[in-house]
């Protein structure tokens, strides 16, 4: 099979590298403070229990995911990184 590589989708790659740690630690982040105010021991009354009931499990569970899927396609990248590297030398 025939593996073709230009400029643009290196640097492609290089820059989806580079952005992945930040969003998965946003994903992270969000998923924490959502969590802290899940807990009713920090927030309490009707908007919380709308929030605790409603909102919030959407809202983690497609967090999760994109956290997942986030940690994923970086190794996806790493190893495109790798090949790309590989086959130019």
């Amino acid at each position: 099979m025939r593996t073709v590589t230009t400029p643009a989708a290196m640097q492609a790659a290089a820059r989806m590298s580079q952005l992945l740690p930040s969003l998965q630690t946003t994903a992270g982040n969000l998923i924490d403070h959502g969590n802290t105010l899940a807990d009713p021991r920090n927030w309490e009354g009707p908007k919380a229990q709308v929030f605790r009931g409603q909102v919030w499990p959407e809202v983690q569970h497609a967090l999760t995911n994109l956290h997942t899927d986030l940690t994923e396609l970086a190794h996806g990248i790493t190893e495109i990184n790798r090949r790309t590297a590989a086959a130019g030398s």
